[in-house]
């Protein structure tokens, strides 16, 4: 058979289908570790280092060439759908599904296999599981699915995923049973003991990818309290130099005569050695992953680790490719014949346990609810929300029916004590809140503020801030988390976020934390700077992920995530029926013209446009001076801030219209399901005023780890000190 491998990393699909004879086309995944690991083991196999969404289709055409594709092969990243990844709707890996359809549907293979986690299949109601199968429908295939367990196929691991089959023949597709077989030079293993027998137990030289992890000594010590087959005991039986309130899943030991559990990808996420006071090398986790030990992977130790572990064991793509060439020769020829679009042969359980379900959150100027859904995402229960506005308070009703929501001014006493009666004797362990920024934004003074004589202090949206601290201190909640934009620093020349610390200070918060991050460091695609203050009434100090995203990345780094990546999908007719919010904003016509003359990550250049363009539309008078929302995206950069306004968001980064309000939302990284309510230039306040939910997650999932681990001011440790603040203090 003739194949196509998408996203192919490690190469466990490729291995599987080679180790049987069968031809790969082309392979092809983003990361530049991947080539080189598959150029390692296959240097006559065509690679092409390139991003799917990248893909024309007239260079899909060129590769696949004049002979038909009988497989095409891929799991789109799973991270989006995973329980251990950002689990947000709008994760921009969820999005290359789209894109893997459209490559199918211009190569139209006879068989599509795809892998992913369960999660895949259930995660936001099934959304993105419905999608691709209806678009595989549409594009001439039906589908069956299974979550199957690869040790039933002689894999020494228990790992469950999702395999989804795709074919054009009337015949439904029969998916492997669960035997224990040979496949060409891959063998079935038993358990652990089996799969690393005859292996070196230190790194000596004769086994590529097997070296060892140098661990601390306290790490030593620990591993060496876990029984094999076990896990590290509760912390209070530790000796307490040892100590810790919380320890991570990489803390349990294998069983040599038990299957592993999933090799999760990561440097030190590999479970611990059978006998040896020490994690997996990537060779030793290969070896349970089913590659053969010729197999070699590039790369540094973590990114070695982590081909391993996204990897589809190579014995169950072999178990798959012979099911496949089965199929495609009727040698398993269904005897019924059947058309069947899905076939659920097992179902995935859905609820996942959260250990953050007692930890209760208050939303105030909740807006659209960033906040909330951030806080959510992460296991949090959102108790009350409250925000002034009738159009946020219809959409807070539409997209959060069972949190209780206060509509009105919290400078008003009657609003405030609703908000209490709301809580009612519920402990409230974070509040947050956004008050409106305008008073300390440059844009929001000059719009606002129109007397010279009236002084900057005395702008009545300032006095927001200090009610929101009236409700800290009403509440009295063990955390504070206060966003707003940068200009907040700066105002009063630094009196005014001094005088809020104070404030903390004297109602009981001892540990004070504030820094300006820029949100495109974590994965918005937007570079939207905003201010943080988080605080605790005890000690415990906020240890902040490095940043995942650069502006100018190292090799080794990522970019900053751009426009095409969320909003790529959203161009069509179609697209303005299936999602809400998504209708695009009607020009005059002399300003949808204006705007062609502007290219992409460009503002407009009045001398480019003919004269007739440079007019009034009402005035018929020259323009003398046009507005800043005359400037294009650009697809292969992050968004600049989005600032409030329908009006105001920049324009589409190839079509002539200014962004809807979906795709806004997407760039905000609020998720699909979202709606907005009101007229449609409350709609983009809502979006341009939220604040975006994934760093609302990362914080709240931060904050979940202090917590469970205890971190405080006297016994973190440097390595734990990646704190939002440029020099690790607290005030």
């Amino acid at each position: 058979m003739r194949f196509v491998s998408f996203f192919s990393g490690g190469g466990g699909f490729t291995r599987g289908f080679i180790e049987l004879g069968h031809k790969c086309v082309f392979a092809t995944d983003v990361e530049k570790f991947a080539e080189d690991t598959h150029n390692l083991n296959w240097p006559t196999q065509k690679f092409i280092r390139k991003d799917i969404q990248t893909f024309t289709n007239d260079e899909i055409i060129d590769l696949v060439g004049k002979q038909p594709i009988d497989v095409v092969l891929g799991g789109p990243p799973c991270q989006g759908f995973s329980n251990m990844g950002d689990k947000l709707a709008g994760d921009h890996r969820n999005s290359l599904v789209n894109h893997y359809l459209r490559a199918i549907k211009v190569i139209s293979p006879k068989f599509v296999l795809i892998e992913n986690v369960p999660g895949f299949k259930t995660k936001y109601n099934g959304r993105y599981f419905k999608e691709l199968v209806s678009g595989l429908n549409g594009i001439g295939f039906n589908v069956s699915s299974s979550i199957i367990n690869a040790t039933d196929y002689g894999v020494p691991q228990i790992r469950k995923r999702i395999l989804i089959a795709a074919f054009k023949q009337k015949d439904v597709f029969k998916f492997p049973s669960k035997e224990k077989i040979t496949c060409g030079n891959l063998e079935p293993k038993e358990n652990v003991g089996e799969a690393l027998a005859n292996l070196p137990l230190n790194d000596d030289g004769s086994l590529t990818n097997h070296s060892i992890l140098n661990h601390s000594d306290v790490v030593i010590r620990r591993y060496r309290l876990i029984v094999e087959g076990g896990k590290l005991p509760p912390p209070e039986e530790l000796p307490k130099d040892i100590r810790r309130k919380n320890f991570g899943n990489t803390y349990q030991r294998l069983h040599r005569e038990r299957p592993a559990t999933t090799m999760v990808p990561g440097n030190n996420a590999f479970p611990i050695h059978p006998y040896l006071d020490r994690s997996l090398t990537p060779r030793e986790a290969a070896r349970i992953q089913t590659f053969p030990d010729e197999h070699h992977f590039s790369g540094t130790r973590a990114q070695q680790c982590i081909q391993v572990g996204n990897a589809v064991p190579p014995l169950l793509a072999s178990r798959f490719a012979i099911a496949i060439e089965n199929y495609l020769t009727n040698k398993n020829k269904s005897s019924e014949g059947l058309m069947m679009p899905i076939i659920d042969t097992e179902e995935v359980n859905t609820k996942t346990p959260s250990n953050n379900k007692s930890m209760n959150v208050v939303d105030l100027f909740c807006g659209i609810g960033g906040f909330s859904i951030g806080f959510s995402q992460a296991g949090f229960n959102v108790i009350a929300a409250s925000d002034h506005d009738k159009y946020v308070a219809e959409s807070h009703k539409l997209n959060f029916p069972d949190i209780p929501f206060i509509k009105g001014d919290i400078r008003n006493d009657d609003i405030k004590k609703e908000i209490i009666d709301a809580i009612g004797n519920k402990k409230v362990d974070v509040l947050v809140g956004g008050p409106p920024c305008q008073g300390f934004s440059i844009f929001g003074k000059r719009r606002f503020v129109k007397n010279e004589e009236m002084p900057k202090e005395h702008d009545p949206r300032n006095d927001l801030v200090f009610s929101f601290f009236e409700m800290v201190e009403m509440i009295s909640p063990e955390w504070v988390i206060m966003e707003n934009v940068p200009g907040i620093t700066s105002f009063d020349k630094g009196k005014y976020v001094k005088n809020l610390i104070n404030k903390l200070k004297k109602i009981g918060y001892s540990s004070i934390e504030n820094h300006i991050i820029n949100c495109a460091s974590f994965g918005v695609p937007q570079t939207r700077k905003r201010f943080i203050l988080i605080a605790h009434k005890g000690k415990y100090v906020l240890p902040w992920p490095k940043d995942k995203y650069y502006e100018s990345p190292k090799e080794w780094q990522k970019p900053f995530r751009n426009v095409s990546e969320v909003i790529s999908d959203l161009v069509g007719s179609k697209t303005q029926i299936e999602y809400e919010n998504h209708i695009p904003p009607s020009h005059n016509k002399i300003v949808a013209e204006r705007y062609k003359y502007i290219s992409q990550g460009e503002k407009l250049n009045p001398s480019l446009l003919p004269k007739h363009l440079k007019l009034g539309i009402k005035t018929g008078k020259p323009i003398k001076r046009f507005s800043k929302v005359h400037f294009r995206l650009d697809n292969n950069s992050p968004s600049p801030t989005l600032v409030p306004g329908h009006n105001a968001f920049p324009i589409h980064p190839t079509l002539n219209r200014t962004l809807t309000i979906r795709e806004a939302a997407r760039i905000q990284t609020i998720p699909d399901h979202i709606i907005f309510s009101g007229p449609i230039i409350n709609q983009g306040l809502q979006a341009g005023n939220a604040f975006p939910p994934l760093v609302a997650q990362i914080i709240a999932e931060r904050l979940s780890r202090i917590v469970r681990n205890g971190w405080d001011k006297e016994q973190i440790t440097k390595l734990a000190k990646y704190s939002m603040l440029k020099t690790f203090e607290v005030a």
